[in-house]
């Protein structure tokens, strides 16, 4: 199953970035960025781009 990271949170933590960046220990911008980066949760692992191609349309 793939969802993005926000999703994820919403889903397993209720929405609460803080207590999600707890888990991870690290901080809530931190979080906030990986959202912003459009970081994905696929099969149970955080996967994040490494950088977006030219002329490839973000979906």
């Amino acid at each position: 199953m793939q969802m993005t990271l926000m999703e994820y949170i919403t889903q397993h933590f209720n929405g609460d970035l803080h207590r999600y960046a707890q888990s991870e220990g690290v901080s809530s911008e931190q979080i906030i960025h990986w959202i912003d980066n459009e970081c994905h949760v696929i099969k149970g692992r955080l996967f994040m781009p490494v950088r977006h191609l030219p002329g490839e349309q973000a979906q």
